[in-house]
């Protein structure tokens, strides 16, 4: 068997010499920043059929050496990408009377997405709407995170940053994806933006759903997976909120830098605190509000008629009760605050 050099990562295989009909294990690991793109195999001219998903495939032995040729590309820069999991709900997942949305009785599936390691910052915010809505703008302004933003204003920042960086923008109003076109920013409720589409196929910016944040929260596959997931974004423990989050013991009544604190599980920072981030989803008290199934695979929540969107991760105002990761609140969509900012994701598939 050989495995083909490779830039930016490698290929394991178990075993490395293999009788015909044994099953063959093939390992990718992606060098820091990368993630497989794409792997393949062959015993001379014909093609070998490879079974798995994620960085792990198997294959069986032919009777011909195998030659296995691997690809790698890098990761949009300042994001993570998290592996998509079935989610079993359970009492497990509840932070006291918190419930989260793994719930018991309901199975999620997600899919792969790229979620950014930091919530939006005021220069990256200035950089696609040239404006700056922010209460704090004292020193180091900059990698503070965007705050006084609406969910109506997150739209039009995702879609304006696909535009100029040639993806295909995740939101429509109104039947149209330039935010040119959708006129003002409303200020109060409106339900013609209220009744935007979200388009999950498209590799554009946009916000997280509501399971797909609480997964990252958790930690993603490894993090759901444990027997006591934690109960804030790297931690169960809330004497040690304080390393992970920029909460009301620690705040001093004001946001931080993102990234100065200590990161989660899948290397995501201030999950927990800092700022309350909005997901896509239209809140209910039912997190399953919208499903019209079960299991459900992506939710995006409930009707636009809920006119609330959800918020999560608590803020700098809140303490560890807030800032757990099963915590649910929502806002109206035109609401701004002084601890109201987002941090955006990307489709992967």
């Amino acid at each position: 068997m050989t495995v083909a050099d490779c830039s930016n990562g490698s290929v394991t295989a178990n075993p490395t010499s293999a009788a015909q009909g044994a099953t063959v294990t093939l390992t990718a690991s992606p060098s820091s920043g990368y993630e497989l793109d794409t792997i393949s195999a062959a015993a001379g001219t014909s093609a070998v059929t490879l079974s798995g998903s994620g960085n792990t495939r198997t294959f069986t032995m032919p009777a011909a050496n195998v030659t296995v040729t691997a690809a790698f590309k890098a990761l949009p820069a300042g994001f993570v990408k998290v592996e998509g999991a079935t989610i079993v709900g359970g009492d497990k997942f509840k932070v006291g009377l918190n419930t989260g949305v793994f719930v018991a009785g309901r199975t999620v599936t997600l899919s792969d997405f790229y979620m950014c390691d930091h919530e939006v910052t005021q220069a990256e915010y200035i950089g696609v709407m040239r404006a700056n809505p922010s209460k704090f703008d004292g020193y180091g302004w900059e990698n503070l995170p965007v705050e006084q933003v609406s969910w109506f204003d997150a739209l039009v920042y995702c879609n304006k940053k696909s535009l100029a960086e040639n993806l295909t923008p995740c939101y429509t109003i109104n039947g149209k994806t330039n935010p040119s076109d959708w006129g003002t920013v409303p200020t109060s409720i409106d339900a013609t933006w209220n009744a935007a589409i979200c388009n999950l196929n498209a590799d554009g910016y946009r916000l997280p759903t509501e399971a797909e944040w609480e997964y990252a929260a958790l930690g993603g596959k490894a993090g759901v997976a444990a027997d006591d997931p934690t109960d804030y974004a790297g931690t169960n423990d809330s004497t040690q909120l304080g390393t992970y989050a920029w909460c009301t013991d620690n705040s001093e009544s004001k946001t931080h830098a993102v990234k100065t604190k200590t990161k989660n599980g899948l290397g995501l920072f201030d999950m927990s605190g800092n700022v309350w981030e909005w997901c896509w989803d239209c809140y209910n008290d039912d997190a399953k509000s919208g499903d019209n199934s079960n299991p459900v695979t992506n939710p995006l929540g409930g009707a636009p008629s809920e006119l609330s969107r959800v918020l999560r991760g608590g803020s700098w105002k809140y303490g560890d009760f807030i800032c757990s990761v099963a915590y649910r609140n929502g806002n109206y969509p035109n609401g701004r605050d002084d601890n109201l900012g987002f941090r955006v994701v990307r489709s992967a598939n």
